[in-house]
């Protein structure tokens, strides 16, 4: 099983560029960007999308297999941050480096939760529903909905507005969130290890 482990976190790791260049390849030829040799597109663009699937399942089950192995999670950290614990010393910055990206980045996730709640709007209503002759207006409000659905399922307003400003909650999608929070994760304990590195 470590074996296989191994070898499939090395094809996980080595088949990222290419993973991207089949993407944008696909994402191209459904724009219409690339054009001529209909059959040889055709054949390209269907083995991209088997690299795509073969990759997806090659990630679920490394994700799977991540919760369950601490030796195997010790060796992806080694491949992503590029460092080894060679010393005690070492040992203990990864500790610190580690507390240093959990602490940041549950601020980052709890910045990112109160974005998504808040609810901001600056609008104008019709004269006949001003009050005291003020057509313009201020609504403040936090929306939190367990499942997607309720979201788009909320009643539609009556009153007719020309809206000014209106924030409801994050523009990026839910998987943009996930990537950037990965990302962030990474970055952050390279950063963090890199600065104790330094200070030594």
């Amino acid at each position: 099983m470590k074996k296989l482990d191994l070898m499939l976190l090395k094809v996980f790791l080595y088949g990222l560029p290419l993973l991207v260049v089949l993407a944008a390849f696909a994402c191209c030829h459904d724009s219409g960007m690339v054009d001529g040799g209909a059959g040889y597109i055709q054949l390209l663009n269907s083995f991209a999308g088997f690299v795509i699937m073969v990759w997806m399942m090659l990630t679920l089950y490394l994700s799977l297999r991540l919760m369950v192995s601490g030796e195997l999670r010790n060796r992806v950290i080694a491949k992503i941050t590029f460092m080894r614990e060679r010393d005690e010393r070492e040992a203990a910055m990864t500790g610190r480096a580690t507390k240093a990206t959990f602490l940041t980045s549950l601020a980052v996730l709890i910045f990112l939760f109160w974005l998504a709640c808040f609810h901001v709007s600056f609008y104008r209503v019709p004269p006949d529903q001003a009050i005291d002759g003020k057509t313009g207006r201020v609504s403040l409000g936090i929306g939190f909905y367990l499942l997607e659905n309720a979201r788009q399922e909320q009643p539609a307003d009556t009153i007719r507005k020309e809206y000014l400003f209106d924030y409801r909650g994050l523009p990026v999608s839910s998987q943009t969130i996930i990537l950037l929070m990965i990302l962030w994760q990474i970055g952050c304990y390279n950063y963090s290890m890199r600065r104790l590195m330094n200070s030594k």
